[in-house]
């Protein structure tokens, strides 16, 4: 397979299957000569934070000098995103060839009776890859969950890391707090696990219940082993045990995401990793994460975020303090879109619902019809060139552009904004 073959095999499976399970991830990693067992692993799983906190610590690994890499889903740009070694994308020519290798293991699979998803196949080809790039230690992101997610293959990770925990796709998951952290749990498995310094209680009683049982020893970094010395919408420097960390995420979000990456990064230690403070220095300033409040064009000011849940709208808003903007909104229909527009609305003097072409997606009008009682300007637009046209002829004067309620929006208006510059270019693309 070329790679257009490639990605049109991955996203021909089916997103879910019935049976919740691992069986067919084990099986096909089996097959593929257990590519899981070849390098040390973090595992990072929660439902907001998880790509900030694994994208650190991948960070800080790869300027200790570690061949490191990191699975984050999903993309917002390029699909190579999900899988990187150090900061460089797959490449179209070893995802052509990784996918063939797992497609032919698939066929085996499907042999048997058992039909891989779309995300165990891309998790797969992942594992493969890092075993093939000889990764001594990959970060991988959960995709969804964590009990039955298709990264929760792997065995004893070096260290577990819950990240923020709130309601979202609840109909697979679970509607209450702790019915989501039980599911979240599930990457535990003894040994050290890090946790989110603001946890809410319900999700904590359940984390600290299946550390003990699983004998997992709990590491929750507090707020105040940071000193927030710079916090703004495009950066924070924080003071944590005397070293001074400059973090290129903005929102006070980050600070807490920073403090879960590096309470990880010390339980690394602890278990023989060589991690200077100079390589976290290093590596967090390094960073470049898309659509986590991206400046991603200045003339008009345009910030790109990925919040798509309440929980994660509600932090956009705290890092947005009094602000107002023109806001340009999608979301999927199975997200609580409505309570995300009841956030944003004190926050939008414009808002303006946008179209996608995806069936999962929300329509512009009906995202509009919500929004009407509650901001002040509403109006409906069938995709991001349209809407973004619609946001710059009624800006005011120093006024922003904010893009989010979908990471799929996030992507929509990134490709946008880089075939009509100026965009920033950001760290690990390939041709």
């Amino acid at each position: 397979m070329d790679y257009e073959e490639a990605l049109a095999y991955i996203h021909s499976a089916s997103r879910f299957k019935g049976e919740l399970t691992l069986r067919r991830m084990e099986r096909l990693c089996a097959l593929l000569g257990e590519p899981q067992k070849k390098m040390k692993l973090v595992h990072v799983a929660g439902t907001n934070g998880k790509g900030s906190t694994a994208a650190l610590i991948s960070s800080a690994l790869i300027a200790a000098g570690y061949r490191t890499g990191t699975f984050i889903s999903p993309y917002v740009l390029d699909f190579r995103e999900r899988m990187q070694v150090g900061f460089q994308w797959i490449t179209k020519e070893e995802l052509a060839g990784t996918a063939t290798r797992v497609k032919a293991a698939a066929g085996v699979l499907e042999s048997e009776g058992l039909i891989p998803t779309e995300f165990e196949l891309v998790t797969a080809c992942g594992l493969s890859w890092f075993a093939e790039r000889g990764c001594e230690v990959a970060v991988l992101e959960v995709g969804l969950g964590g009990r039955f997610d298709a990264t929760n293959v792997i065995g004893p990770p070096e260290v577990a890391v819950i990240t923020r925990i709130a309601l979202d796709h609840t109909a697979i998951l679970g509607g209450t707090l702790a019915k989501i952290a039980y599911e979240k749990c599930g990457i535990i498995k003894g040994g050290d696990v890090v946790c989110y310094p603001d946890q809410p209680q319900e999700a904590m009683d359940v984390i600290r219940r299946q550390c003990r049982e699983k004998g997992a020893r709990l590491h929750q970094p507090g707020r105040e082993e940071a000193r927030v010395l710079e916090s703004s919408l495009r950066h924070n420097r924080i003071e944590w045990k005397g070293e001074e960390l400059y973090i290129p995420l903005g929102g006070p979000h980050q600070v807490l995401n920073a403090l879960t990456a590096l309470g990880a990064i010390e339980a690394l230690r602890a278990r023989g990793f060589a991690v200077p403070g100079e390589a976290v220095r290093q590596g967090f300033a390094a960073l470049c994460f898309p659509a986590r409040l991206e400046l991603a064009c200045e003339t008009p000011p345009v910030l790109i975020d990925g919040a798509h849940n309440p929980d994660g709208v509600a932090a956009l808003v705290r890092a947005l303090g009094s602000a107002q903007a023109t806001v340009i909104f999608s979301a999927m229909q199975d997200k609580d879109y409505s309570e995300s527009l009841r956030l944003l609305a004190p926050h939008a003097r414009r808002l303006i619902a946008c179209g996608l072409s995806l069936p999962r997606a929300a329509g512009p009008q009906e995202i509009a019809a919500l929004a009407a009682p509650l901001c002040p300007d509403v109006a409906a637009a069938p995709d991001f060139p349209a809407a973004f046209a619609l946001a710059r002829a009624g800006l005011r004067g120093g006024e922003a552009i904010l893009v989010c309620g979908s990471l799929y929006l996030c992507g929509e208006a990134e490709s946008y904004f880089r075939a009509n510059p100026p965009i920033k270019e950001k760290n690990g693309t390939n041709s």
